[in-house]
């Protein structure tokens, strides 16, 4: 008996790219766990957008590229916010430790 129950999500190329993209930098396992998706769909996206890229030897164009850096510097300046975070609460708790040991 097939389940007719299940909904099929649709995802944008966007988003399919981009996840391939991930993949290659963390893994499939862990993009597949952030992600919500199945393997075999990432390694059926892999497979279209390394074909489409293989096929279109183009270099991205500047726009690509600054969006691109934009995108990065946005999530260095989160990294490095929650760096400082996490400096500042390992000093409290250490702090608290040493208080304890008095």
């Amino acid at each position: 008996m097939k389940n007719d129950n299940k909904i099929k999500k649709k995802y944008s190329n966007e988003f399919k790219q981009e996840a391939a993209s991930r993949s290659y930098v963390i893994g499939i396992v862990q993009t597949c766990e952030e992600l919500g998706i199945s393997r075999s769909a990432l390694a059926r996206w892999r497979g279209e957008f390394s074909n489409k890229s293989k096929n279109n030897n183009s270099k991205p164009s500047y726009d690509e590229l600054e969006k691109e850096v934009k995108k990065l510097k946005k999530e260095m300046a989160y990294m490095e916010e929650i760096n400082r975070i996490l400096k500042k609460s390992t000093a409290i708790f250490s702090s608290n430790q040493m208080i304890n040991l008095k």
